[in-house]
């Protein structure tokens, strides 16, 4: 039978925590955080992701409409091939604009709203009525490369789609 000594020094040497143990608990807690903040940084580059995208599918359908808005432009291949500058022209809401007028203004509008809307965001349209349109957003996106063809930087993501009025 342990003395009454002996028994209260066993309880105070088994009670409590120790310093390995304190330091093996901040050791596990600080590691979960860790993989905690790597799992929200990756949601906020896939939200950001997602967001341009809807942007550039939301732009895309914006040229494609004004396309259908000027079909006499688009018959006569005014919007055959789009580049990625943002050309100068008539302001065609103060002023009545012709066929061409309206191609060169939807340009202007559209690449400006690109550039706006995207990080260095620029589109183009190539083909004709017959075979039918490719319309291609690009956008840059650090850290994520898109494998756009014509690309500047390999940090360049690309949505194409294809279009017939």
């Amino acid at each position: 039978m342990l003395s009454r000594d002996s028994l209260t020094a066993h309880i105070l040497k088994s009670s409590g925590f120790s310093m390995l143990e304190v330091l093996i608990t901040v050791l596990v807690l600080s590691l979960g955080l860790l993989g905690m903040a790597g799992l929200i940084t990756t949601g906020m580059k896939s939200n950001s992701t997602a967001h341009f995208r809807s942007i550039a599918i939301h732009q895309t359908h914006d040229i494609a409409d004004r396309m259908r808005a000027n079909l006499a432009g688009a018959r006569g291949g005014l919007y055959d091939d789009l580049t990625i500058d943002i050309p100068t022209g008539n302001d065609c809401i103060a002023a009545a604009c012709d066929a061409a007028q309206m191609a060169v203004y939807d340009h202007a509008q559209w690449n400006a709203a690109n550039a706006n809307l995207l990080p260095n965001g620029r589109g183009t349209v190539s083909g004709d009525l017959v075979n039918g349109y490719v319309i291609t957003i690009m956008w840059t996106e650090k850290d994520r490369g898109g494998g756009c063809q014509g690309a500047v930087t390999p940090e360049t993501r690309c949505f194409l789609t294809r279009f017939s009025p």
